[in-house]
């Protein structure tokens, strides 16, 4: 996600150098590289130039805050620039106060927006509402059979009927509330492009139905295409706020850049995965700080809350302490951190998480922890229970079962020793069982592990 411009910006602010007041053939020089990065990532060139004009107000005949140097002065411009750039946002779901809450689902077809249906009500239901799925969307063959069986999945309720939009979602409504449901989604129809019958339809919609909001769900894969389309939707039907999808494969972002400025809506929400919970709040402030490469430790954080069981991580911590880790144990620290998600949007969480990103280039670390995974599982009770036990030949076995080399048994037998030793060392791996020591783990022994 934005692995273009935070290179590019990382790479044009390392140039900014001066002291004291920063002189404007230095605010100029800067600026040069961060409008050719902002370029470079697909942004709006409008939108490039009103950027750079701002940064550049912020920064002329501005003396240097005590503790800062002049390129911290910087970055600091450009990062309150770019949260102003990005709308500002750091809200989740409107509820309406007189339920239910009904939230309409507009966009073109292949947007994404019956898999972002199913993922905003899995938000709905952790933010302790009761949501139901409403298929309105009959012009895509088998869209109703996939929003039926994503629902099925997570068990969330699903509604649908027969007749016009209007009728099948004052029919979601009633289902609602007989079941008590609280908050109802309505995934409505798409098309290829924007026509006339599309805007009609949804417009007599939010005239049949008391929509609570409008969220227009975009691909951030098509870049300015996508803030085209949101104008459309803006002026014809209104929106409320956009669903960003796909940004974990948008490394330029120019699409998220340019939509707030382009059609006054704010991006609500960020598509990051396939998974059903890889959607997440679009903080601005958070975002724009891993474009800069400052991390984002907040969002690390409430994803290691959703997925780990603390419970469990708490007996690895115990196990640690007392230098009796087991591949169990092991096992279970490995599953719970691929639960949060890919490691590549982790490590944009991570302050500095860019570099680790560059040596890994050319691995797969998705692959190397199937791998583990499979040597763990290839080990018989006793083995993962007693890892002193595992000799040559239990290693050559081993190393058949899970199709690897006796060398990759060897690795991770350090790579588990190593974590052992650094619990002993510092007395735990993480306080409260957060992330145990999986992260230190990775790297262990080579790029693999």
């Amino acid at each position: 996600m934005f692995d273009v411009l935070g290179e590019r910006l990382a790479a044009a602010l390392k140039k900014i150098t001066g002291r004291g007041v920063l002189r404007p053939e230095d605010v100029d020089a800067g600026l040069r590289e961060v409008r050719i990065a902002l370029l470079e990532a697909d942004v709006n060139f409008k939108v490039v130039k009103e950027f750079a004009e701002r940064v550049r107000a912020r920064l002329t005949g501005v003396e240097i805050s005590p503790g800062l140097t002049a390129p911290q002065t910087v970055v600091k411009a450009v990062h309150d620039e770019l949260v102003e750039l990005l709308g500002g946002n750091s809200e989740g779901l409107r509820y309406s106060s007189r339920p239910p809450t009904v939230i309409m689902l507009a966009g073109l077809q292949g947007s994404g927006k019956t898999t972002t249906a199913v993922k905003l009500a899995l938000l709905a239901r952790r933010d302790g509402h009761r949501p139901l799925l409403a298929a309105l969307d009959y012009r895509r063959p088998a869209a109703v059979d996939q929003l039926r069986t994503l629902a099925s999945r997570e068990n969330v309720a699903f509604h649908t009927s027969e007749g016009n939009v209007d009728a099948i979602a004052n029919a979601s409504l009633a289902e609602a509330k007989r079941l008590n449901a609280d908050v109802v989604i309505l995934d409505t129809a798409g098309r290829l492009h924007i026509d006339v019958d599309l805007m009609s339809e949804l417009k007599r919609l939010k005239a049949a139905v008391p929509i609570t909001e409008t969220l227009l769900v975009a691909d951030s894969m098509t870049g300015q295409e996508a803030v085209k389309v949101g104008e459309v939707f803006g002026q014809e039907v209104g929106v409320d706020g956009v669903v960003l999808t796909k940004l974990d494969g948008d490394a330029r972002g120019g699409a998220a850049l340019s939509f707030r400025v382009a059609t006054g809506g704010r991006i609500r929400f960020a598509g990051t995965g396939e998974k059903p919970d890889d959607l997440e709040i679009f903080h601005a402030e958070r975002m724009a700080s891993r474009i800069l490469g400052m991390g984002d430790v907040l969002t690390l954080i409430e994803k290691a809350e959703r997925s780990v069981d603390q419970a469990k991580a708490a007996e690895v911590e115990r196990h640690l302490r007392a230098g009796q880790l087991s591949f169990d144990d092991f096992l279970s620290q490995l599953r719970q951190v691929r639960g949060m998600g890919s490691l590549e949007g982790m490590l944009d969480m991570i302050p500095g998480g860019g570099a680790l990103k560059g040596q890994l280039a050319g691995a797969d670390p998705e692959k190397e922890m199937r791998r583990m995974e499979a040597i763990i599982l290839s080990m018989t009770p006793k083995e993962r229970a007693n890892p002193q036990l595992i000799d040559g030949a239990r290693k050559r076995r081993i190393a058949r079962g899970s199709g690897v080399q006796p060398a990759d048994i060897n690795r991770l037998l350090k790579a588990r020793e190593a974590m052992q030793k650094l619990a002993k060392q510092f007395g735990t791996v993480g306080r409260k069982g957060k992330l145990g020591g999986l992260p230190r783990m990775y790297g262990q022994g080579g790029t693999g592990w």
